[in-house]
């Protein structure tokens, strides 16, 4: 019924923010607004949001992407993380708050668990007016976030096997080899080594059935021994078979991957 709808879409800004954004490499890409913060520290932001009509509300979450995962167009393929009984905290914000006329300056102070767990989170701001027309989903940086008493990756030595396997389904795989860190592995509880695979065709990841967690016992070394069988329900063709670790803490080791051809 109305003659004139209002379809404009609102508009955000970050005027400044502490610190400020960085170019870092994230999930295997490059992404120009990385915001690198410590446990402890505090997220100063000073946000501009703006509409031609009347502004409703304003949300901010931060959630973890340990998984790579993404969001609208974004959105990519991710490894789902084999679960541990870890003893630091994830940082998790979902903030809604309300706000009127058509232009507000907001600053927010956003604090990181001291205790936090390392690894990349999406941070996101998200702008709604009046009748409903929200800001996009492009609105969605990355932090970094670093636990203050271990900042330092863990190491994966593969002994066995060899790059370049060419395997029927059904055949095995022995994987031998050693994670090393600086602390001990076991700190924090997030320590765990595991496999996972791509599909080169697809570009798609999975995790598979062979995660190992390092028990309370476990120091700065875990030697690892273990037997991958190829299903028998994969498709013929090329794969990446990937080694993955995380230190206590969930500092993430450089993956060591083998080639395999499933025949």
């Amino acid at each position: 019924g109305e003659d004139d709808i209002d379809t404009t879409t609102p508009t955000l800004k970050i005027i400044s923010s502490t610190p400020s954004p960085v170019s870092d490499e994230v999930c295997g890409a490059t992404d120009p607004s990385v915001f690198k913060l410590k446990g402890g520290d505090s997220f100063n932001l000073n946000l501009e949001f703006t509409d031609n009509d009347a502004l409703s509300q304003y949300k901010i979450d931060i959630h973890n992407n340990f998984d790579c995962h993404g969001h609208g167009g974004s959105a990519a393929p991710s490894v789902s993380i084999p679960s541990t009984d870890n003893t630091t905290t994830d940082w998790v914000v979902l903030d809604i708050t309300d706000i009127t006329g058509t232009s507000e300056n907001v600053d927010r102070n956003l604090d990181v668990p001291p205790n936090v767990t390392a690894g990349n989170y999406h941070f996101s701001i998200q702008v709604v007016d009046a009748v409903g027309n929200d800001s996009p989903l492009s609105n969605v940086f990355t932090i970094k976030a670093e636990n203050p008493s271990d900042n330092q990756a863990p190491t994966i030595e593969l002994n066995e096997p060899s790059n370049g396997l060419s395997l029927a389904k059904g055949e095995s795989i022995r994987f031998v080899g050693q994670v090393s860190d600086n602390h001990s592995l076991s700190m924090g509880g997030n320590g765990i080594v595991y496999l996972s695979y791509t599909d080169l065709s697809t570009g798609n990841s999975f995790t598979t059935d062979q995660a190992f967690p390092f028990g309370s016992n476990v120091d700065k070394t875990y030697d690892f021994d273990f037997n991958y069988t190829i299903p028998n329900t994969i498709t013929s063709g090329n794969y990446r078979l990937n080694l993955n670790a995380n230190d206590g803490v969930r500092n993430v080791a450089n993956v060591v991957s083998v080639d395999l051809e499933v025949l």
